[in-house]
């Protein structure tokens, strides 16, 4: 007891590692039966997705082995002299272990350098009267120090009960909103989700269109002349679909939310998967033809076309997949914490209950739209708090999985600039165009993609996950744009010149040039713009903050 009064609790606490490793070796004894059920049966103990719950962990192991080496917390065990709280764990201990790792691994905050985090089942010294450590007013406990240290607060729902059912779980929702800190939880798909909706949706279109492809390229294989109007003619009309679909996803966006995601999941996304089976089969047959006459950017384009056609299907499908699924999580996860009212928690001794409510008296309602916020957004702060009593949409707006959005946008807008470097063979001698206006483009989508990641880092860091999580939607949307609009119109003219309904020339149409100079440059200032201020010029500042004291 001497050290851990000695530490301060804000200090309990243990690193990210060291929490997977503990579950670990949990989960070997676990699937060595050295962890029974207890007396209450808990129907999910042979789950290896749930596991064991944190009652039955702490009686026989965590006791057991802190027992062992004096006493002290298992936190205060690996680092007698503490290490400072960045997240604290906001959770139930009805929940399996293995049900907890999971959340704590998908909802960790990244892109910050977070490495400690404070877990009461470890930081806690169970094998002495915790009733001493806790017979103070709530915000005097070990809990709110911890959490008045902490950075961020991780929020942890469950298959089996509510957290916002238990009062202490309640008060940390309170403490959450007075302290102004970020709350999260996690909205991140499961890995085995996501490898087999890659599977389903990505591989297995592509797949079949190569195969479908092949095998027309080789029936066709002496009605050259035939396949390649119909290739081109079908080239045209599938281009000219997967650019209905973009601009029925960008439409959508003036329906409600309801009708806008059944919309974006339902028939843009199956029509994209549909898309991007016939661009794989029209690449291989198309790149099956000889090129015979035309100039350099010809040839750059006929091989360009199917390629990008196919990537930005692919790329678009990868989109609606991340956000479809991230939305599921986000509602599966407020299906957990939905609670009818506050008043119905409870708290396991009299007297906690008593001090609980009445340090939250008069502050349910603030607790009560803080949980409404997020469960809607997946994430809490003064931002989307202002944001929804302001009427606007929050939804998926407070977490996002950046480290697989970001690197989607940066290959799209890798392909504007492929795309754009095409029009360096042109022969500005003879052309009325500047070569002074195509390299200025070049330049600064170079530098937008190259600071994406930089810029996304930053805003995570100084503003919270919401800031990265609009951020990348501007440039995720920007970046469909700036590929999408303009390669539509190159290759509609290239098809038509291959279809001889255009003349060949070594010069590009006016309205190409505009696209690939001036569209294209211009939208990636304005995404740069709007990510970094959009949010703080349009709303944060419109709306008045409110002042909490405790």
């Amino acid at each position: 007891m001497d050290l851990q009064l000695r530490v301060p609790p804000d200090r309990w606490c243990i690193t990210r590692s060291e929490f997977f490793a503990f579950i670990e070796e949990v989960r070997k004894l676990w699937k060595l039966d050295k962890i029974p059920d207890g007396d209450v049966p808990n129907p999910f103990h042979n789950d290896p997705h749930h596991g064991p719950n944190l009652y039955q962990v702490n009686q026989h192991f965590v006791k057991p082995v802190t027992w062992a080496a004096g006493g002290m917390s298992y936190a205060l065990m690996k680092h007698p002299a503490g290490l400072p709280c960045q997240v604290f764990l906001s959770h139930a201990w009805a929940e399996g272990l293995f049900e907890l790792g999971d959340l704590v691994h998908r909802g960790w905050p990244r892109l910050q350098g977070i490495v400690n985090l404070y877990c009461c089942l470890l930081a806690n010294p169970q094998n002495l009267d915790i009733e001493d450590l806790l017979s103070v007013p709530p915000e005097e406990s070990p809990f709110a120090k911890a959490m008045k240290s902490a950075t961020h607060v991780l929020v942890i729902p469950n298959d089996t009960v509510s957290i916002y059912t238990r009062l202490w779980c309640v008060f940390e929702a309170y403490l959450g909103t007075q302290w102004q800190k970020v709350v999260v939880m996690p909205t991140r798909p499961r890995p085995s989700v996501q490898r087999a909706v890659v599977m389903q949706t990505l591989l297995l279109p592509w797949s079949l269109g190569v195969l479908v492809g092949s095998v027309l390229a080789v029936a066709l294989l002496h009605h050259r002349k035939t396949k390649k109007t119909v290739v081109i003619w079908a080239m045209f009309v599938n281009v000219t679909l997967t650019a209905l679909c973009f601009i029925t996803s960008c439409m959508s966006k003036l329906n409600t939310h309801s009708c806008r995601s059944w919309m974006k999941f339902t028939i843009i996304g199956k029509a994209h998967i549909c898309l991007t089976l016939t661009s794989a089969a029209l690449a291989c047959t198309w790149l099956s033809f000889p090129i015979h006459r035309g100039t350099s950017w010809d040839h750059f384009l006929h091989f360009f076309i199917p390629v990008a056609v196919t990537l930005f299907n692919l790329l678009r499908v990868a989109q609606i997949n991340q956000q479809q699924l991230e939305s599921r999580e986000i509602n599966t996860q407020a299906g957990n914490l939905h609670v009818q009212t506050l008043d119905d928690a409870t708290c396991s001794h009299p007297l906690d209950e008593g001090r609980i409510r009445l340090a939250i008296s008069g502050r349910e309602a603030e607790v009560d739209m803080a949980i409404r916020v997020l469960m809607q957004a997946g994430s809490y702060n003064e931002s989307l708090r202002r944001r929804y009593e302001a009427g606007l949409s929050i939804k998926g707006l407070g977490n996002t999985d950046l480290i697989i959005k970001i690197p989607l946008v940066c290959i799209l807008w890798s392909l504007s600039i492929i795309d754009t470097c095409g029009f360096l063979e042109i022969k500005f001698v003879d052309c009325e165009v500047q070569s002074v206006w195509l390299y200025t483009s070049i330049s600064v989508m170079i530098a937008t993609t190259l600071s994406l990641p930089f810029v996304t880092w930053l805003l995570v860091r100084r503003g919270g996950p919401h800031r990265g999580a609009f951020a990348s939607t501007i440039c995720s949307r920007a970046a469909v744009a700036a590929l999408g609009l303009p390669l539509l119109v190159e290759i509609d003219c290239h098809l038509l010149r291959a279809a001889g309904i255009l003349k060949d020339g070594e010069c590009p149409t006016q309205l190409s040039w505009f696209m690939v100079t001036g569209f294209r440059p211009v939208v990636a200032l304005l995404s740069a713009f709007w990510a970094l201020l959009g949010l703080h010029v349009c709303f944060e500042r419109s709306v008045p903050r409110h002042q909490h004291v405790i």
